[in-house]
């Protein structure tokens, strides 16, 4: 998950220092319509769904990933 979420940065954002604890939009700077647009292509790519009082409380890397990881393992 980690290596797709890197791809999509550097692809998207041209973002390539990923940092767990970096924050994506104080660190990377993204807005808040960036950052809805990597959650769509996320939720897109690992077929899952994303809900909004969820992703608005997801500020890190870390907590994405985390995020991710155990969505990922429900819908299994």
């Amino acid at each position: 998950m980690i290596e797709t979420l890197k791809k999509m940065m550097k692809d998207c954002y041209g973002i390539e220092d990923l940092r767990g604890d970096a924050n994506f939009k104080k660190d990377f700077g993204l807005s808040s319509f960036d950052f809805v647009n990597l959650v769509c292509m996320l939720e897109e790519d690992f077929n899952i769904e994303i809900d909004e009082k969820d992703y608005r409380a997801l500020n890190t890397v870390d907590e994405l990933i985390a995020y991710l990881e155990k969505k990922a393992a429900c819908s299994q």
